[in-house]
């Protein structure tokens, strides 16, 4: 492969919750890049399937599974990341659960579901690649948080907190780990998903929805994969604790 910027040839990146939507798209564009990637899913069939279509092109990949409400799969996604891929290098933090419902119905085991799977879970897969990226002077972060992060929704209320969170958690490693790690979150806003099929399953609705934006179209999922390859090669060594809003504009409209 023709040394670029965006080559990622020896790398080795492992994507929670890329089987399906931006998180495969992620996985993808850094496989088209050279890196080996480790896709992992709660649904260990759709993983295995993704793996097979990457291996298949040419490009060398692995499927976990795991849910990320089970602390414990943390340290068990980077053994078996570095077991079957020979090392890691780049971690995008994606897999998070959403609930929908009336701000003034959240309760306990909502708020401390989500926390623990969107938050916690991504601090201490982050705790598992500290040392190797430490050890080997390189790494990338990429969190996947949410335009919620920035205006919330009473009715995602504990979504949009732990996507602020995820935020913030941004802000501290990127000082921490620097100058050998960059970290930063990518926020999509309103993309044609399988989260968002109710409203964009048809093209009627995603038509209506896209009339909103100021691109006029809702997102897909490989809109978010250019910026991340970015963030995730050598293109983007100068960019850290930053959150970029990739959401054709949405973040800029006066509503």
């Amino acid at each position: 492969m023709k040394a670029t910027p965006f080559n990622l040839a020896e790398k080795v990146a492992l994507i929670t919750g890329s089987g399906r939507g931006i998180g495969l798209a992620i996985a993808r564009a850094l496989a088209a890049a050279g890196c080996a990637v480790a896709i992992q899913d709660i649904e260990l069939e759709i993983a295995q399937a993704e793996a097979k279509k990457i291996n298949n092109d040419a490009g060398r990949a692995i499927a976990l599974g795991g849910d990320i409400n089970d602390l414990a799969l943390a340290p068990q996604l980077i053994r078996q990341t570095v077991d079957q891929l020979g090392g890691a290098h780049i971690l995008v933090n994606n897999a998070s659960i959403q609930a929908t419902m009336p701000w003034t119905k959240v309760d306990r085991e909502d708020f401390d579901r989500t926390m623990r799977a969107n938050v916690l879970f991504p601090i201490m897969v982050c705790q598992q690649f500290e040392p190797i990226f430490r050890r080997q002077k390189w790494g990338r972060i990429l969190n996947i948080g949410s335009i919620q992060q920035k205006y919330g929704n009473e009715h995602m209320l504990s979504y949009a907190m732990s996507k602020a969170a995820l935020e913030n958690l941004t802000l501290a490693l990127a000082r921490d780990l620097a100058p050998h790690t960059t970290v930063n979150c990518l926020a999509p806003g309103y993309y044609n998903t399988c989260r968002n099929t109710k409203a964009l399953g048809t093209q009627e609705g995603r038509d209506r929805a896209g009339e909103k934006m100021p691109l006029k179209r809702v997102g897909e999922p490989q809109d978010a994969a250019g910026i991340a390859l970015t963030l995730c090669s050598d293109a983007g060594s100068y960019i850290t604790g930053q959150t970029i809003y990739v959401d054709g504009g949405m973040s800029a409209k006066w509503w």
